[in-house]
């Protein structure tokens, strides 16, 4: 594993870090394509519709409500996913801590995926932070595709699957001297 990730790392560097730059026009297209998307001009129009006849002096106080139809349709996320985005980030921690503390009473790692990681820290971490925004990522991309109950169930599933791991290496940690 330790001998493959130098190559991959020169390998995403050749293949991301020496392409051309693009030229002036191209950045100057670039920019007003992306401004057009990143801030589209949605004309701000009143709720109600304005007549010409004469207004009284109650109305004439108050001013108009706008409406701006793109930020109408957003459905607000529940309280529920980011306390589960939390979570997964905490009990990823709490395995690489129950894997070491399992380590040290004398257990091995089961996992073959993770066992060339578990001798180096700082890969375990990596490792654990990388599944930790991956699983984040995957859920988000969800919800933002519509699927919000995919998204919650994908969190609630990931975060019991980690949680019963975690059990598992504390109370393997327990049994050994």
């Amino acid at each position: 594993m330790s001998r493959v990730l130098p190559g991959m790392f020169v390998a995403l560097f050749v293949f991301f870090g020496l392409h051309t730059p693009a030229a002036a026009q191209e950045l100057a297209a670039a920019n007003t394509i992306s401004a057009a998307i990143l801030f589209p001009t949605t004309p701000m129009v009143p709720s109600t519709p304005v007549s010409a006849a004469p207004v009284k002096a109650e109305a004439a106080a108050s001013t108009p409500a706008f409406d701006r139809t793109s930020l109408s349709n957003r459905v607000r996320r529940p309280a529920l996913l980011p306390a589960l985005y939390v979570a997964q980030g905490a009990l990823q921690a709490m395995d690489a801590h129950s894997t070491y503390s399992a380590i040290d009473r004398g257990a091995h790692e089961a996992n073959p995926l993770m066992k060339n990681v578990v001798g180096n820290k700082g890969a375990m971490m990596a490792v654990k932070a990388g599944v930790a925004a991956s699983t984040i990522w995957m859920a988000e991309s969800m919800w933002k595709r519509g699927n919000r109950v995919g998204a919650i169930v994908t969190m609630i599933a990931a975060n019991s699957v980690t949680g019963f791991v975690v059990a598992h290496n504390y109370k393997l940690a327990g049994q050994l001297p």
